[in-house]
């Protein structure tokens, strides 16, 4: 591991649990270097971010966020797996204007204040990319990240996947078939975790698994993907409060199934084809 990704880690999770724990001036430069940490940037508005993410979607390839995701699954370089879910989350956004004063209730892009200040405490994008390497990103559905992770995206190198990390996605998505129709994303988590049928703790397999739902690929006909339907914070909330996955997941069941459509534009074959 680089040194920079290890003071990045350690600034914000130590003994298991998340806390804020600031590097020394030396490592946090040397942190910086390695592109692994940022200062302090000016916030962008509603319109900035969301016009921004237009430019970058141009520049971006789906092929190339697929193939990230499938090569991160053996290779537990879980940087590559996160454009996926921002991808398809900024790809879906529709025009809109700035709903409310503050955050941004229909697409939940949200200020990061302004502070005089250009040190690491202040740059959200630290916290941003802790999450990233650490879980392969939380926000996804959310602009400022995803715009964020689109931008970090294209600068890592194109990947291939292997087989293996196609027979990995087949046996995650076969995984479903073992469980009883009414189970959800939490008891699928527990099973492909049980199974160990990638290199993953429970963290990781349930950011994966949102994923898949915001691509749509784990999406059912009560709760579409953002692509086939947009929906507003408001109505991204599970049936039950004690649901922590993001939207749609939080609505999915096994019996939902695989969203053959979905798979199909977003992996480029059709789901029986595994």
């Amino acid at each position: 591991m680089d040194k920079g990704l290890k003071v990045l880690f350690a600034t914000y999770w130590s003994g298991g649990i998340w806390g804020e724990n600031f590097p020394s001036r030396e490592d946090y430069e040397q942190a910086k270097a390695e592109g692994y940490m940022f200062d302090h940037r000016p916030e962008r508005t509603h319109d900035e971010t969301l016009r921004n993410l237009r430019d970058i979607l141009n520049k971006v390839s789906a092929e190339d966020v697929a193939n990230a995701f499938l090569y991160s699954l053996s290779t537990r370089r879980l940087e590559y797996r996160s454009a996926l879910g921002s991808y398809y989350y900024a790809l879906a956004i529709p025009e809109h204007s700035h709903q409310e004063s503050g955050t941004c209730v229909y697409c939940d892009w949200y200020p990061i204040h302004e502070v005089d200040s250009p040190d690491m405490e202040f740059a959200y994008d630290n916290v941003f990319n802790f999450e990233r390497y650490k879980w392969g990103g939380v926000r996804h559905a959310q602009p400022e990240y995803a715009l964020f992770d689109l931008e970090q995206f294209l600068l890592l190198p194109k990947v291939t996947p292997s087989e293996e990390d196609w027979a990995i996605l087949k046996a995650i998505l076969h995984a479903m078939r073992e469980l009883p129709a009414s189970k959800k994303a939490g008891a699928y988590r527990e099973w492909i975790t049980k199974k160990k049928l990638l290199k993953s703790n429970k963290s990781e397999v349930k950011t994966l698994l949102n994923i898949l739902g915001i691509c749509g690929v784990l999406a059912g006909e009560d709760a579409p993907c953002y692509c086939d339907c947009f929906v507003d914070v408001w109505h991204r909330a599970p049936r039950e409060h004690t649901n922590d996955y993001a939207y749609p997941v939080n609505w999915w069941h096994v019996s939902d199934g695989v969203n053959e459509d979905r798979f199909l534009k977003v992996f480029g074959l059709r789901y029986s084809e595994l």
